[in-house]
């Protein structure tokens, strides 16, 4: 019996009918439709708890600038890009569109308004996905390549949780996809209109992240050497495309205020004048190679990239190499800064790179790398694939970041209010962010334990520490410290917390001694301080050399 027969047993009305069918269909679609089920399940789950961001532009040059035009971030809070004019108004106006009624309809809720937005920015992705993954399997010519694409694509793990981000990269990633899936089908049917929609698509793609230009020049070579387009489908491509840079002008305008060109003001400030290099550093152009793999799905990643260069070599003419290897070839030799999140836009790219790599199609050249193709079913794909599968799984269920302290934020804005003032002995003070920093909330740094003293006469203080454990002698003697919330899973429980504590100070060696220099861990954690009564904080095991100032 199969499983399908215990799920649905034998139909007996129209949607169980449907159903059955779907469980049951052992062709090369049916197979990528349950796969593509099985990701959409997951990015929905993604979607609800990743309540935060992979990194800080995903939210300042994005979420924020959205914030200004709401109404709710001040302008003296926006990054310098807001400032420089450096930055596409495409996406937060995107996301103006859905958000404006939503909060109009009473829903003032920022964190839910901002689950509704990657809701939709997670369904734009989903779509790009489904819809490049069945032009490629129908563009596979051998059976086995057409099967072995299916089942892999729920273990490409990584396409949850990117494609739920209100990220610059995942709007490229998305509008380019789909803008590729819709050239590939106009030029094959020479259908001017379409085409002019895939040049729209990768205006937006442009328009949302400018580096994204080097994959619509890659698909524009593609077009005119491979494909041989006519002169008017070209045309066409081109005119969607400028018909909507010149609507971003217009989108640009009601954002900054004033007519601007961001496009050139970026390409001069950041990249002839060299900002990224030199406020972010230079990397070789072997950068990614280690960069990359530094995350939860690093055997897949790494995979991935080795894919990347043998697909390449082994499909000269397909319309993913070219678009691919114009990007990946300019990040690695033209751009000095690099970081991993810069090769995002080829996450929906990457679900072909296995079998272009690896199948043994005789249209394919060296002949030679097909013969990793029967190890798809050894021990070692399994384990890449499991991996990437149990990561996924976790993204889905646990909003994890190292960078952002949006828990925290969430927690605040949800238990305070009405505002919050909070007190730190750590370097760096958490301002909280502007869209979602309830009314009166301050923070400041206390210089030492006799501030603290200070502090404390005049009422109970609110401490916040980037650890779930408190180091030995900080409080004075009589101040009772209560553990209200904490980043760590496990940080209320006593005989747990000192565990997150040890994995810092670990993960802090790891950072000064070794060669690659990922950002800072911490789990913030609030504390109420009172006088009066034992202190039930965990004292630290160990202080990570970057934490707490030892000047009390």
């Amino acid at each position: 019996m199969a499983i399908s027969d215990i799920l649905v047993p034998k139909p007996r009305c129209p949607w169980q009918a449907v159903l059955y069918a779907f469980l049951t269909d052992r062709s090369p679609a049916g197979v990528l439709n349950r796969s593509l089920a099985i990701l959409a399940l997951f990015t929905i789950a993604t979607a609800w708890v990743s309540d935060l961001f992979f990194w800080p532009d995903e939210h300042w040059q994005v979420v924020e600038f959205l914030g200004f035009k709401l109404g709710i971030t001040p302008v003296a809070e926006l990054p310098w890009e807001f400032a420089s004019r450096v930055r596409a108004w495409m996406q937060p106006f995107l996301y103006w569109l859905i958000a404006k009624p939503l909060i109009a309809a009473g829903l003032t809720d920022m964190f839910q308004v901002m689950f509704v937005l990657r809701l939709a920015t997670g369904a734009l992705s989903f779509a790009a996905i489904a819809a490049f993954a069945r032009l490629f399997q129908s563009d596979l010519t051998r059976t086995d390549e057409k099967f072995a694409f299916a089942r892999m694509l729920p273990f490409m793990g990584f396409l949850p949780y990117l494609a739920v981000r209100t990220a610059s990269e995942t709007a490229a990633m998305a509008f380019f996809t789909l803008g590729l899936v819709v050239a590939v089908k106009a030029v094959r049917a020479e259908a001017w209109r379409s085409m002019a929609g895939a040049g729209a698509l990768c205006a937006l793609a442009f328009e949302t992240r400018y580096q994204s230009a080097l994959l619509t020049g890659g698909l524009l070579l593609w077009l005119i050497a491979v494909a041989r387009a006519r002169k008017e489908l070209i045309g066409a491509f081109v005119a969607g495309g400028l018909a909507v840079v010149a609507a971003a002008l217009l989108i640009d305008r009601w954002g900054y205020g004033v007519w601007t060109f961001p496009v050139w003001n970026y390409f001069d400030i950041v990249l002839w004048h060299g900002l990224a290099a030199r406020v972010s550093g230079a990397q070789p152009f072997y950068a990614f190679f280690y960069l990359l793999p530094a995350n939860i799905f690093a055997p897949l990643v790494a995979f991935s990239l080795i894919a990347l260069i043998v697909a390449c070599l082994r499909n000269p003419t397909h319309y993913v190499t070219w678009p691919v290897a114009l990007f990946f070839l300019a990040h690695c030799f033209l751009f000095a800064h690099k970081e991993e999140r810069f090769l995002f836009p080829l996450a929906i790219l990457a679900t072909a790179f296995p079998v272009l790599a690896f199948s043994p199609g005789p249209e394919r050249a060296f002949a030679f790398f097909g013969k990793a193709w029967g190890w798809r079913k050894s021990f070692p794909a399994r384990f890449v694939g499991w991996s990437a599968a149990a990561a996924m799984l976790f993204c889905a269920v646990y909003p994890f970041g190292i960078r952002p302290h949006m828990p925290l934020a969430k927690y605040i804005a949800h238990h305070f209010p009405n505002g919050l003032a909070v007190y730190t002995f750590e370097d760096a003070v958490f301002a909280d962010y502007p869209i979602y920093r309830p009314p009166h909330y301050t923070s400041a740094r206390l210089t030492g334990t006799p501030a603290l003293t200070a502090r404390l006469a005049r009422g109970p203080v609110y401490l916040l520490a980037e650890t779930p454990t408190l180091a030995p002698g900080l409080l004075p003697a009589g101040v009772k410290a209560e553990v209200l919330y904490s980043e760590y899973p496990f940080g209320r429980d006593p005989k747990l917390a000192a565990s997150g504590t040890r994995w810092i100070c670990t993960y802090a060696d790891l950072r000064r001694h070794s060669f690659v220099h990922p950002p800072r861990l911490a789990w913030m954690t609030l504390y109420k301080l009172t006088r009066g009564g034992a202190n039930t904080a965990q004292p630290s095991p160990c202080l990570p050399k970057w934490n707490v100032r030892l000047d009390f």
